[in-house]
């Protein structure tokens, strides 16, 4: 009897990454590679919605292939968007395809097509294939609000679910939530002369320098307590922004940041700590300050002992002959999105090289690899 893993075409996963990496789709604008995308899991023979009422410039794809016999539905997860970074243009070179997105991760979604072609044609089977795919991933431009929505607001459900990144060869359990951190200083009047400044006004560049100290306080508390996953959470700066003239009394500062927190810990208890920090320094200096905190994701946590790893890790050796390792990550991702909608959720996808980077790629047997563990994770959790 032919194995699901068998029925797996390099050549049609090859073609269809290249296709769908050849139409660029920056986030905010993937109108054109979600309807592609959509076209090619039609011919598939999935049932698809292009769902776009809300978000128009970015619709999302929902693929959905049922199986003919109750059992759960489990989607696969991944995004058309990609980093507005130019890439030389998109080729198919001796098993490689070079790209932007090839890696991350048009090939994934190419692999998530390729397992319900394999499926449409084995037919009947316990339960039903969801394939979601959105645009907007990539921070800061988007932040999963279209993933949430389809979650929160739009009534989409599932039973399981596996984001088609990270964890190629290993399987994360844990991830840790991020936000970006803006915090604006500011004291009332206009710029002026340094001399001409009443004594005693707020300047917003020393107040700049306690509002580091602050977070480098901030930085050290949190360096001294490690997750069992996930390490020590984090306060990063990596921007500081202030005065136009070495003579001017500025009004205003910015500075720029990250903050990352464990599972366990949640968005508004990180923003209600930094808040009391920013406040004690406004009182010092007499500056105004104001913290935006935006979420990117939220913190990830799945149990070691969850059915579906166990069905991920016994796939991965049933194709590969190797034991898929356990791990722990800092970089967000959408799985978090689906744990938060009470969908159980794990990471998997194929590697490729140069994600964000000047040259992308992914080789079409990783695609193959990535795409056999699929199809054995769904007959697992399909028996």
């Amino acid at each position: 009897m032919t194995s699901l893993v068998d029925l797996v075409d390099p050549d049609a996963l090859a073609a269809l990454t290249l296709e769908l990496v050849q139409l660029p789709s920056p986030t905010g604008d993937t109108a054109a590679v979600a309807r592609l995308y959509g076209e090619r899991l039609a011919e598939r023979g999935l049932e698809v919605e292009l769902l776009d009422d809300v978000f128009p410039t970015t619709p999302i794809v929902v693929g959905r292939l049922r199986g003919g016999e109750p059992g759960p539905t489990v989607v696969l997860n991944g995004h058309l968007d990609t980093v507005p970074i130019p890439h030389e243009p998109a080729r198919l070179d001796n098993g490689t395809i070079v790209g932007r997105g090839a890696a991350d991760m048009k090939g994934a979604l190419a692999c998530a097509a390729e397992a319900a072609r394999v499926l449409a044609v084995e037919g009947s089977f316990r339960g039903e294939l969801a394939i979601v795919a959105i645009g907007l991933h990539e921070a800061p431009s988007g932040r999963g609000e279209d993933l949430t929505w389809l979650l929160r607001d739009h009534g989409f459900t599932a039973d399981l679910a596996i984001v088609c990144e990270l964890g190629g060869h290993a399987l994360p359990v844990a991830h840790m939530g991020q936000a970006t951190m803006e915090i604006e200083i500011s004291r009332p009047g206009m710029v002026t002369h340094e001399l001409q400044t009443p004594p005693g006004t707020p300047h917003p560049l020393f107040a700049a320098g306690r509002v580091i100290e602050a977070i480098a306080a901030l930085r050290d508390e949190l360096a001294r307590v490690e997750h069992e996953w996930v390490g020590a959470e984090t306060a990063f700066l990596g921007e500081v922004h202030g005065g136009d003239f070495y003579n001017r009394h500025p009004s205003s500062c910015r500075i720029v940041g990250t903050r990352r927190w464990v599972p366990g810990n949640r968005f508004e208890d990180v923003e209600d700590d930094l808040r009391a920090r920013l406040a004690a320094v406004a009182e010092q200096t007499g500056c105004a300050i104001a913290l935006d905190l935006r979420l990117v994701r939220d913190a990830y946590r799945i149990d070691p002992g969850h059915p579906l790893v166990g069905a991920a890790r016994d796939a991965y050796r049933d194709v590969t002959g190797e034991e898929l390792p356990l791990i722990g990550m800092k970089v967000v991702a959408d799985g978090a999105i689906f744990h938060k909608a009470g969908i159980p959720t794990v990471y998997h996808g194929p590697v490729g090289t140069g994600a964000h980077a000047d040259l992308e790629s992914i080789e079409v047997v990783e695609l193959v690899r990535a795409t056999r563990v699929y199809l054995r994770t769904l007959e697992h959790l399909w028996t």
